[in-house]
């Protein structure tokens, strides 16, 4: 039984152009899912076989699971942090770029 935050292997079966489509053994059965691609890295993706290859396989997490369509969401980014934008990352905005503009002004 596949459980949302489990990390399994998935097999990518296709890549379109907004994600991956994958297929998952579970228990001799089955399983269709997607990593769309807002879920391949947080950093622009120009194109989706940059990280994916159709045909391989690779370590993915479960972040949904419709029992009633046998289907999974799935996450390559989640588990690779280099993928991943980190809060202390961003520029720290400041006021005292106006000061020279201020001083240049006068």
């Amino acid at each position: 039984m596949v459980e949302k935050g489990q990390k399994i292997i998935a097999k990518v079966t296709a890549i379109v152009n907004y994600g991956a489509f994958c297929e998952i053994i579970d228990n001799d059965e089955t399983i269709k899912g997607l990593i769309h691609i807002s879920e391949i890295s947080d950093f622009y993706v120009k194109s989706i076989s940059e990280f994916l290859e159709t045909g391989k396989e690779y370590e993915v997490e479960v972040i949904d699971f419709s029992k009633d369509k046998n289907q999974v969401k799935l996450s390559y980014k989640s588990i690779r942090p280099e993928l991943l934008k980190i809060e202390n990352s961003k520029i720290k905005e400041t006021t005292n770029g106006f000061d020279n503009l201020k001083k240049s002004v006068k």
